[in-house]
């Protein structure tokens, strides 16, 4: 299991917080949020107490994070995924994340662009095929 589906995993449970566990004291992230598909989106940074601000102020219940693809290089890794509805399996949104992960696994660095304008249809059936992450 690559680390972003466990981190996913822990996010996307009934601990979000548990999440947290995964990521370093001194983590620095940036989450691009594009809430529609407008030009429009939003940042936000900081380190583990805003993340921790951004898991509260999320509404995580009908959906999940499904990892489709990812890869490792070095101390770092990319992952391309898709957030869907529980029910439907519905496309909410597509994002690409990187971590830097420190050598104790957790993540230092974290940087994630979020739009529900686009997806990747080849990557998103192959992932259905293939079962979701």
């Amino acid at each position: 299991m690559t680390y972003f589906e466990r981190y996913f995993e822990r996010l996307d449970g009934s601990d979000p917080h548990s999440s947290l566990e995964l990521v370093a004291d001194d983590v620095e992230f940036s989450i691009q949020w594009a809430a529609g598909d407008d030009r429009r989106s939003s940042q936000f940074l900081g380190g583990r107490e805003e993340l921790r601000g951004f898991i509260d102020a999320g509404d995580t219940e009908g959906w999940a994070h499904h990892v489709v693809w990812t890869a490792t290089q070095g101390d770092v890794e990319f992952a391309l995924g898709e957030t869907r509805r529980d029910e439907s399996g519905e496309h909410i949104g597509t994002f690409l994340a990187v971590a830097q992960l420190g050598d104790d696994g957790r993540m230092r660095r974290y940087m994630v662009a979020r739009t529900p304008a686009l997806t990747f249809p080849s990557t998103a059936v192959e992932a259905s095929d293939a079962g979701s992450a």
